[in-house]
């Protein structure tokens, strides 16, 4: 443990015995750990506001301090170079980042300790006064894109924020990461079969009455991406075949995976919403989205069928929670719902 900076605790004038936890699976801190957790959180808090104070291009200020399991802090905040989204990191990876190069100088001074980098905690804040935080702060859509591997987490990666919900009392909120995760032990297939049973979750059932859309609805969304993923000869680099549809106003538009190096491709999904906007001129709403491809698994990195962000980022505007997401899975094919899929809702609010 730290020495924790109490003068900055005290100017919130609350007794950290007395802060609620709220967590969804009835985590109970020690006074010292939840004092620190408190402690960070007000920490990225300030370097946040500070990040904003200073030039942030985007007027939103994130910070993050990240805990491994070694019991090493490190701090980051988001940062915004330019408008462009290759030149922006979020507070999280940013901190996680910092942890991870520590971990390296620590490994080259004492190889014999191993190298074992886990993340323990992630204690988020935002540069938002206290007084007026609300809701619960989590990862973007891309930060979990990012975070939706088994390389740096684990079953047991906690998120911490501040909240005000409900009855306005200043609390510490909780979940852990794996909450967050879209399907995290879910495996697609590249097997495609006609006819397979459809499996729609609760969700989708709802979706499907809403948008009327019919079972050979879905079985010919499968099978067009099925047929582009096929004749997809644009993955040879990365060797991960995908292909993505989606489904507007009775129509279907299918693109592949397409590589530029094993680092940079073109996603499938983004690339048919962005023919599909030209085509009806930014008037675009789908009903419906189906993935087909190859997983890539080793024992370091889960790269799965589905981008994370690029449902993140259609659904801030092209569709909602509410949009259906078709998989191609062993035995069945599963109909379910962006919203479903992504768990919580992320409205991210930039004005740039």
């Amino acid at each position: 443990m730290i020495k924790v900076n109490n003068s900055l605790i005290n100017a919130q004038e609350v007794d950290i015995a007395q802060v609620p936890v709220v967590s969804d699976d009835g985590l109970v801190l020690d006074l010292e750990v939840k004092k620190e957790i408190f402690y960070r959180l007000l920490e990225a808090h300030r370097l946040a506001k500070v990040n904003v104070k200073m030039g942030n291009i985007t007027n939103r200020g994130f910070a993050t301090y990240v805990c491994t399991n070694k019991n090493v802090w490190s701090l980051g905040t988001n940062f915004n170079n330019s408008r462009n989204d290759i030149s922006s990191v979020c507070g999280e990876r940013s901190a996680i980042l910092s942890a991870y190069n520590h971990a390296l100088v620590s490994y080259m001074k004492n190889p014999q300790n191993g190298f074992d980098f886990k993340i323990k905690y992630l204690c988020m804040s935002s540069n938002i006064d206290i007084n007026e935080y609300y809701d619960f702060i989590v990862p973007c859509e891309d930060c979990l894109s990012w975070l939706n591997t088994n390389r740096c987490f684990d079953e047991d990666t906690t998120i911490f924020s501040f909240e005000r919900k409900d009855d306005g009392i200043l609390k510490i909120s909780s979940t852990k990461l794996v909450k967050l995760l879209p399907y995290r032990t879910l495996k697609t297939s590249n097997k495609f079969v006609k006819n397979k049973k459809i499996n729609a979750t609760f969700g989708a059932k709802n979706s499907l009455i809403q948008y009327n859309i019919s079972e050979k609805n879905i079985n010919d969304m499968l099978l067009k991406t099925y047929e582009a993923y096929k004749n997809n000869c644009l993955t040879q680099i990365s060797g991960q075949n995908i292909a993505s549809s989606i489904l507007f106003n009775n129509e279907i538009m299918t693109f592949e995976k397409l590589d530029w190096t094993k680092r940079w491709f073109i996603e499938p999904l983004e690339h048919v919403c962005a023919e599909a906007l030209i085509k009806t001129k930014g008037n675009l709403q789908i009903k419906a989205v189906c993935y087909f491809g190859d997983e890539y698994n080793n024992s370091d990195i889960k790269d799965g069928v589905v981008s994370v962000k690029s449902l993140g980022r259609i659904r801030q505007k092209h569709a909602t929670g509410d949009t259906l997401l078709i998989l191609n899975l062993e035995d069945e094919i599963l109909v379910t719902t962006i919203g479903e899929y992504l768990p919580k809702k992320f409205v991210q609010g930039y004005k740039i």
